[in-house]
């Protein structure tokens, strides 16, 4: 990811994100701001900080070794089994406070909907990984990209054409033909279950089946400044709530927020995150506001704009067995000729996986040419 951003010449406005500061509702719904492994240790308690270097031990230190940004190994271990299964061990506070925030805020789903590979994969990753952001927002690289390569909107794809098992093209929805010697497939997976021939049957019914954590995002434009040293909030420990995690953007990235007014994000996660889908956008913010406001006491009179972002699909839901399903799909994968995928979903949910796996099918595409 970072050599792309640095051949579109971007380097020079990567913004490191410095604030690591959440809030955690307590047991009893107060605030709690604590701070480096001494704060969190007393937010634990001993239990849960003899579960967390146990933890720490077993599963990041000494586990088996695999690629954060692709899979490509089978561990039927860590696949077939979810997180609430194999951390059925640890104490409630570890769960409260450790798991169950992690899954929501990194996997956007419960520890009884992800495997353990891919919480083990999203927590090493946030271990060991920075975060940045551009000075003016990640959506400068998608206009420096789109300076050179000839992108075209309202082209949708109805299907691919085949020809004999060779892909020659697509069919656009306009009834246009475009005709080409390799397509590679970057939309995200139900669209690809679309337009993928029925053909490669065995091919369309994984893509049609994978599981996915979609999202209805709500956004607080508020306005006013908040004082508070979190970015994040969440209230795993105190309660069960659809909207139980939150971002305030001002303290994440302030150089995006040059008001400094504080603009609050309110994140459901799977199972609860698909049943918003069919609310109305003024049922999910009267949700959305009524959960943040044991976050922020008093919310609702400060806000001067909502807005509801929904994403219908969202991102991929690694429920247990899924990394087998995904490596059978990749090695018939290899075999198609004409066409290749690319996206996130099949190696993880951040964009370093994304970038890696175009990587990958532009090589292969690429190679076919010769």
């Amino acid at each position: 990811m970072l050599k792309l951003v640095n051949s579109y010449g971007l380097s020079q406005d990567l913004v490191p994100q410095s604030n690591v500061q959440a809030a955690y509702l307590d047991r009893r719904g107060g605030i709690r701001f604590p701070e480096g492994n001494l704060g969190l240790a007393k937010l634990l308690g001993v239990r849960g900080t003899l579960d967390l270097a146990w933890f720490t031990v077993r599963y990041l230190a000494m586990s088996k070794r695999f690629s954060f940004f692709e899979t490509d190994r089978d561990i039927p271990e860590y696949d077939n089994i979810s997180a609430a299964e194999a951390f059925s061990w640890a104490g409630a506070n570890f769960r409260d406070f450790v798991l169950r925030p992690a899954a929501h805020g990194m996997a956007n789903t419960t520890i009884e909907h992800t495997n353990l590979y891919h919480t083990l994969n999203l927590m090493k990753m946030f271990g060991t990984s920075k975060v940045m952001t551009l000075r003016t927002g990640n959506v400068a690289l998608a206009e420096q990209i789109a300076e050179r390569v000839n992108v075209q909107y309202e082209r949708a794809v109805s299907k691919i054409l085949t020809n004999r098992g060779k892909v020659e093209g697509v069919l656009l929805e306009n009834g246009t033909t475009v005709r080409a010697r390799h397509v590679i497939v970057a939309c995200s997976i139900d669209r690809a279950a679309k337009v993928v021939p029925d053909e490669m049957r065995t091919a369309k019914a994984f893509l049609s089946s994978f599981p996915n954590a979609p999202f209805s995002l709500v956004y607080f434009f508020l306005d006013r400044p908040l004082q508070t040293r979190a970015f994040a909030y969440v209230g795993h420990a105190y309660r069960n709530a659809v909207f139980n995690l939150a971002l305030n953007h001002t303290v994440k990235t302030p150089h995006l927020v040059p008001s400094g007014k504080a603009i609050i994000s309110a994140w459901p996660c799977y199972p609860e995150a698909a049943a918003l889908a069919e609310q109305s956008e003024a049922d999910v913010i009267a949700q959305a506001l009524g959960d943040v406001d044991a976050f922020f006491p008093g919310i609702s009179q400060w806000v001067d704009e909502a807005r509801v972002q929904r994403h219908a699909w969202g991102i991929g839901r690694f429920a247990p067995g899924q990394h087998a399903k995904i490596l059978a799909f990749k090695k018939e994968a290899e075999a198609f000729r004409g066409i290749s995928f690319a996206g996130n979903d099949y190696d993880g949910v951040h964009m370093e996986a994304g970038v890696r796996g175009g990587i990958r099918a532009a090589e292969r595409a690429l190679k076919a040419d010769e």
